[in-house]
């Protein structure tokens, strides 16, 4: 099992990616145990938390939830909101049997950045370089001499 930290360059993104990891957990290509979403509005005095996302229907399901999965750590919650800034929001998620390339497009976009992980640096390396757009080539147009180009 490990838990991620998602940083999104917008208040609603996390949002989103909730939507696409609950979609992924529905076609199992990642096994989500919890979630947690922080907002910091742009003029709110700080970030607020929405734990346990995952959880659907009322207390009684609520409460059969918590005691059969784990819970995501809230030194974890409290450790991110330190790092946020505002205008951002961030997805925290536990989850197990994840496929890197599943998470990665669940996860990815312009202005996503792995904030935390409880991952191997080698794991981290490669959830990060799935998750980062590769740069566009630079393109040389015919009539135009390129650096260094001696014509």
């Amino acid at each position: 099992m490990s838990v991620t930290a998602w940083r999104f360059t917008g208040t609603e993104e996390a949002d989103e990616a909730v939507i696409k990891v609950k979609q992924f957990d529905d076609q199992d290509l990642i096994k989500v145990e919890d979630m947690a979403v922080i907002r910091w509005p742009q003029y709110a005095a700080g970030p607020a938390a929405d734990e346990h996302v995952t959880v659907q229907g009322g207390h009684v399901s609520s409460m059969v939830h918590k005691m059969r999965h784990n819970r995501i750590d809230s030194s974890m919650i409290e450790s991110v909101k330190a790092d946020m800034m505002p205008g951002t929001s961030v997805l925290v998620l536990q989850s197990s049997d994840a496929l890197v390339d599943a998470l990665a497009e669940a996860v990815g976009g312009p202005g996503v950045e792995l904030m935390r992980s409880d991952l191997s640096v080698p794991q981290q390396d490669q959830l990060r370089g799935a998750v980062s757009e590769p740069a566009a080539p630079e393109v040389v147009q015919p009539d135009e001499q390129a650096p260094g180009d001696v014509r």
